[in-house]
């Protein structure tokens, strides 16, 4: 096989998986590839393959190389369950509903992926726990039953679309791949056989960059995330609850206090006119003293 004929095959072969690729980015599968099967070697001793297709937009079943057919899978919807719950608990209870919180994960099957804690007289922290898809909604209420709720958010992504997608494009850049390989196998030359390395490289790096987002969804649909914030409750200064009665007294002593500030107001202002009587008085009663003397002076 001519270096030439090579080049133009592996060029067929790229261009056709990126046409896969492109036709797959829409968010759906549009159909299968189609694998073409190795024709026997002509007597000129090149390769003929049959022509290279991409995916068919019929959803039909694809003829794979060996005569086997395939299905396309049913697949059921995928979402990505997230949710955040904030909680006061009772005082002193803390490191007690921590444990809960990891029984409750483990007995759903899931686990504590992180945790953080802090404080020393009121303690609180936050737990990560990831938990089965199927069991998110259980998991949840007996989370939030730990405690009062001050806070709570839920979303769920659907990303089914994507999922599909990346299947099909997976799908289709496998099916370049065996063409590569085969190409591989009968190139004559040392020079085919670079030519066709190189390219079936960039084929296996789309496949693993997919594979691995498809790892990535798969974790992340199949289990959930909940984010627990968790605290004991503050006293607020000020703000305690009291019945009536401490009410009440309550009430009477500040009564109290205000009746004896008005009085001590009302006595400063009384004082400079006591002093001033008591003076005046004092005055009185010298000069009556002395008036009253043996041996003082006749009026005139």
């Amino acid at each position: 096989m001519s270096a030439r004929s090579m080049v133009a095959v592996i060029g067929l072969v790229v261009v056709a998986g990126l046409t896969g690729a492109a036709c797959g980015g829409g968010g759906a599968m549009k159909g299968t590839a189609a694998v073409p099967r190795a024709a026997p070697a002509e007597p000129g001793g090149g390769l003929d393959l049959g022509p290279i297709a991409g995916p068919t937009l019929a959803p039909q079943p694809a003829d794979i190389a060996g005569g086997g057919t395939f299905q396309l899978p049913t697949l059921g919807p995928r979402i990505i369950k997230t949710a955040s719950v904030t909680l006061d608990v009772k005082d002193g209870t803390f490191e007690q509903r921590a444990q809960d919180v990891t029984l409750v994960a483990s007995r759903h099957g899931g686990f504590v992926s992180s945790s953080r804690t802090s404080g020393s007289k009121f303690l609180s922290g936050t737990f990560v726990l990831r938990i089965p898809a199927t069991q998110f909604e259980v998991a949840l209420g007996e989370l939030k039953a730990l405690g009062k709720v001050k806070g709570e958010q839920i979303s769920g992504e659907d990303v089914t679309a994507q999922f599909v997608d990346l299947q099909a494009r997976l799908r289709n850049w496998e099916a370049q791949e065996s063409v590569l390989l085969k190409l591989m196998a009968k190139s004559t030359s040392i020079e085919e056989s670079l030519k066709v390395q190189r390219a079936l490289q960039d084929v296996q790096l789309a496949i693993e960059e997919i594979r691995g987002q498809l790892r990535v969804l798969t974790d992340q649909t199949d289990m959930s995330t909940i984010t627990l914030s968790m605290s004991e409750a503050v006293p607020v200064p000020g703000h305690t609850r009291a019945n009536a009665f401490v009410r009440a007294w309550r009430a009477a002593v500040h009564g109290t206090v205000a009746v004896v500030t008005a009085v001590v107001v009302g006595f400063g202002y009384l004082v400079p006119v006591l002093v001033i009587a008591i003076l005046a008085a004092l005055g009185l009663w010298v000069f009556r003293r002395a008036k009253s003397r043996p041996g003082a002076l006749p009026a005139p």
